[in-house]
Parts: structure tokens; C-alpha cells; sequence
């Protein structure tokens, strides 16, 4: 249960929650592979294009991260992760439209650095293991799994069972450090498929 407690979780937060944004028309049409366990460097030739789906477009103003399906964020954010130097981590360019408005520094953020590492006997699901066909109630880390990927190499990754994008604490502290607005953090031992809903001050854990 060891990595239960050094990963986290990037949640809403703040003046991010009251929107949604979406793809529209004009996406590159290689960015509707985001969840996809692989590169998309050959697929991608051009920038991304979202819109207001859900929200107060007359007082929109970005934050530096939305969580979307394939996660949002600023310029900002983006230079926080650069010294990682983060295998299987890229960004692409991705302008928010609101009316006659654009934001050009943000980026679709691509994870597809991956390990098969929910640990089956004390997660909770609904459904079966059996070709991934369940839902994730609660998670915990196999650290059998993990001990053997040098710690660069899983500093932030995705579940390969599902798409559940997990930070290591020194990124989440980097992260933290950065005053970034619209993101919280929640660390594993602390989520559940239920948490989303609760009060925003259970985001954040001292490190």
C-alpha cells in the first residue's frame, strides 16, 4: 500500500468547475485519439479547438487546468512538467474559442505512459477484471508492479486497465508550488468514485 500514499489525483477545482469544455468543429481530428495507450505524434499536424459547452461564456476566463477526458492546461502548467522530462507525456496546442475570443497557451495533455498497476485484491470494482469491463470504486496501488519501473519512469502515468492519470508527490509539490488556479489534487488512499463530490478542502494533503 506503499504508493497509496506518494499518487494523486488531479481534480477541478475552484472556477474550472463551473464549465465544460469540448472539442469542436476545426480540432485536428488526430486529438479524438487522446485515451489511446500510444504516441500520437504521426496523427497530430495541427492545433486543437474547444469550446463552452456548460457555463457563463460572458465570464469565462481559462484556468490552468480543465479536466476534460484528455485534460486541459495552460502554458503554465505545461513549463512546471518540463524539467521532468516525462516519458510518454506530450502536449498539443489547443485554442479555447468563446465568441470572437481566443486563448491560443493551452495544451491537450497526452498521457500514454502506462502500467498495469491497480492492485486487484484491494481495489473495489463493479463488474469483472476479466478483459477490464468494470468500474473503478476505489483504488490501491500493486507495489510489486511499480518497484520495478525506476521512479523517472513512473513519475506520472495512466492506469493501463483504465484511464485514471496518477502524479507522483514531488510533481503534485512542483505543481502545488506553481499557484496554479482551476486544480486540486487528491491522493489515492483518499479516492473513491464518490469523492468528487465532496468538499473541496479534502483536495489537498500535506506532503
Amino acid at each position: 500500500m506503499k504508493y497509496d500514499s506518494q499518487y494523486y489525483l488531479l481534480e477541478e477545482s475552484g472556477d474550472s468547475t463551473g464549465y465544460m469544455l469540448d472539442k469542436i468543429e476545426g480540432s485536428d481530428e488526430g486529438l479524438g485519439h487522446l485515451m489511446s495507450l500510444w504516441s500520437l505524434k504521426r496523427h497530430v499536424i495541427g492545433p486543437g479547438r474547444v469550446g463552452i459547452s456548460e457555463g457563463n461564456r460572458a465570464k469565462f476566463q481559462p484556468c490552468d487546468y480543465h479536466e476534460t477526458a484528455e485534460q486541459l492546461v495552460s502554458e503554465k502548467f505545461r513549463k512546471v512538467l518540463d524539467p521532468f522530462h516525462l516519458p510518454g507525456v506530450d502536449f498539443y496546442q489547443t485554442n479555447i474559442v468563446n465568441g470572437d475570443k481566443i486563448w491560443s497557451e493551452h495544451y491537450y495533455m497526452h498521457i500514454w505512459n502506462n502500467h498495469q498497476a491497480i492492485h486487484k485484491k484491494r481495489s473495489e470494482i463493479k463488474g469483472t477484471y476479466v478483459g477490464n469491463r468494470f468500474t473503478l470504486l476505489k483504488l490501491s496501488l500493486d507495489e510489486k508492479v511499480l518497484d520495478q519501473v525506476p521512479l523517472e519512469k513512473r513519475l506520472v502515468f495512466t492506469l493501463e486497465e483504465k484511464p485514471v492519470f496518477l502524479f507522483h508527490e514531488s510533481v503534485v509539490a512542483a505543481l502545488r508550488a506553481a499557484d496554479l488556479s482551476g486544480l486540486g489534487f487528491r491522493r489515492v488512499d483518499s479516492w473513491s468514485i464518490g469523492s468528487a463530490f465532496e468538499d473541496d478542502d479534502d483536495f489537498y494533503d500535506d506532503l
